[in-house]
């Protein structure tokens, strides 16, 4: 893409994005890679590290995002872009205009969807420690609102505020180079009745489905690089994903492009069919009295019949794969055009 091209069109002079230093998450990667193509496309842009009396250096495993790496400077003609964890950092700007990016959405309401009540002193906890505004949301509204997911737009709008669409690309996968070898990668598969899932995200209902299927290849994904985990994921059949899908997650994602088939639940962002564009049939209940019987009903299918499975995925993976053309176009709609 032709950075001159719009190097004229710039809406700021500089934008500022907020990151905690030392962060090596999915949230922080996809704010390095904002900085990066926000730079790419004409918009200067630097990274900022919290706490801001301190110094950081990059992660080296997002030096390769090639970031400027500056102070944190509150003047006129900058854009402080600050996550959804820094609300509170965002409305002590005085000189520069700051903007919130959503990229979870739980990380602000503490929902966790298993006790209401400890959802709620989860909240109020947060607001006596500085991390939550007093008034909530109403002390947001002055401000621009960028959304990761379909579902922060829905939960920001049913709160009477509009926000513009910032969704993040998955890493390395969808790089025109990596996506150009997959195909054969993905026919030369050697698939496995073998179930993935993520240690971290729905602890409890994974340790009730291994135990329900004592049996089956449950084979938690932690501490693998991208190589590893794209080789695991063309070893598989299904992963699955029963947390509270607080954003547009990567591993869903991750897991389609490789060829596995997704089982979510219905919490967060797998509750629309924007963030996690797949059958209803994929997305269960967990509280429902027949949700184990289910989900074995489900996976039986999908080892027994695999590339008909595979096939309910198509669209899921055509939208991941457009995912960075798309980031492109939210970027230039937001900061340049």
């Amino acid at each position: 893409m032709n950075k001159q091209k719009y190097m004229q069109k710039k809406r700021y002079q500089k934008v500022l994005v907020v990151c905690p230093g030392n962060a090596m998450t999915a949230g922080p990667e996809a704010l390095h890679q904002l900085v990066e193509r926000m730079n790419m496309l004409g918009q200067s842009a630097a990274m900022v590290y919290h706490p801001f009396d301190q110094t950081f250096a990059t992660p080296p495993a997002y030096k390769k995002y090639n970031v400027p790496v500056q102070q944190y400077q509150d003047q006129p003609g900058h854009l402080i872009l600050f996550p959804e964890i820094f609300t509170k950092l965002a409305l002590k700007t005085r000189s520069a205009q700051a903007a919130i990016w959503w990229m979870s959405v739980n990380n602000f309401t503490c929902v966790r969807y298993k006790n209401p009540l400890r959802d709620k002193l989860r909240y109020l906890k947060n607001q006596i420690k500085g991390r939550i505004p007093w008034q909530g949301l109403d002390a947001l509204r002055g401000l621009p609102h960028f959304a990761q997911s379909h579902y922060a737009r829905l939960f920001l709008q049913e709160n009477g505020i509009d926000a513009l669409p910032l969704s993040d690309p998955i890493p390395v996968y969808t790089e025109a180079a990596y996506l150009a070898l997959l195909p054969e990668r993905l026919a030369r598969a050697q698939r496995i009745n073998r179930i993935f899932y993520n240690p971290h995200k729905g602890a409890a209902i994974t340790a009730q489905l291994r135990a329900a299927f004592p049996a089956w290849d449950f084979m938690p994904l932690t501490g693998y690089n991208r190589q590893q985990l794209a080789d695991h994921f063309l070893s598989g059949k299904i992963y699955m994903d029963f947390g509270h899908h607080p954003g547009k997650d990567r591993l869903p994602r991750e897991a389609v492009l490789h060829g596995c088939c997704v089982i979510t639940g219905q919490y967060g962002s797998a509750a629309n069919s924007v963030d996690v564009p797949m059958d209803t049939r994929y997305k269960l209940d967990p509280s429902a009295p027949d949700f184990v019987a289910s989900f074995e009903r489900e996976a039986t299918r999908i080892f027994d019949a695999t590339t008909e499975s595979q096939n309910d995925f198509l669209v899921y993976r055509a939208a991941i794969m457009q995912e960075p053309v798309n980031f492109d176009k939210q970027i230039m709609a937001a900061f340049l055009e």
